[in-house]
């Protein structure tokens, strides 16, 4: 059977699948690239159903059954993809603390310090509540005695990596000379430890605490803080009102 043909005839629910890649020696490339393609949007329909599973039942009562039902795959492609439900939240809990919109590593070019802190500050706040890390953590924390590797894993994964994105991006403030030279591994756990005590530790033990409305002004307090133990003079005044802005 040639790829035209293969490629015809593929049905994803009555929908006919994207356009066959071109023909001719592009053609081996081309599939790969679509089977590429294809395996990554069902990796994702996967995470996100998944994570939709865990947070409405909580990680024991979640079926992979379920989850892949909900992703519109097979179960056989979803064991593709992850080997076992604890390498799929292990991989929802990576997603969630270093995706793409959940980073904390910003390009420091043309930012003061003290935007660049602001910004990991804001991100760390949007992931806690808006990205609802608070009710993964708690769904971990719960699991801790009948699945301690689990929540290693999510701790490795998880809050370290966070570290690690606030360590190379004060690495970079030091170099530059805005920060003075510290213990960088101790640097990230203060900067990340003061906004816990505000959008984390409030949050894990009340299930409907909500994002105060002085949020950003607390933030800004912990950078000021930061600032005046780790800043290098140009770096601890704090700017005019009008140059803050939002």
């Amino acid at each position: 059977m040639t790829v035209r043909v293969i490629f015809d005839v593929l049905i994803v629910r009555g929908k006919q699948r994207p356009e066959a890649p071109p023909s001719g020696g592009s053609c081996n490339l081309g599939l790969a690239s679509y089977r590429r393609s294809v395996s990554e949007t069902k990796r994702a329909a996967i995470l996100k159903a998944a994570r939709e599973n865990f947070l409405k039942g909580g990680y024991s009562r979640a079926a992979m059954a379920e989850i892949a039902r909900d992703a519109d795959v097979s179960t056989a492609t979803l064991y593709k993809h992850f080997s076992s439900k604890d390498a799929l939240f292990t991989a929802i809990v990576q997603d969630a603390y270093t995706g793409t919109e959940g980073s904390l590593y910003t390009d420091i070019t043309g930012l003061s310090a003290r935007d660049v802190l602001r910004n990991i500050g804001r991100t760390y706040m949007r992931q806690q509540f808006d990205g609802q890390m608070n009710a993964l953590l708690r769904i971990v924390i719960a699991e801790v005695p009948s699945a301690p590797q689990l929540a290693r894993d999510a701790y490795q994964n998880g809050v370290l990596a966070r570290y690690d994105q606030i360590r190379q991006v004060i690495e970079e403030l030091v170099a530059r000379g805005d920060l003075k030279p510290h213990n960088l591994h101790d640097g990230a756990r203060h900067l990340g430890g003061m906004v816990k005590e505000f959008v984390v530790w409030p949050a894990l033990f009340t299930p409907d605490f909500q994002k105060p409305d002085d949020i950003d002004a607390k933030i800004d307090a912990c950078i000021d803080a930061y600032l005046k133990i780790y800043g290098a003079e140009s770096a601890v005044a704090r700017p005019r009102e009008k140059e803050i802005g939002t």
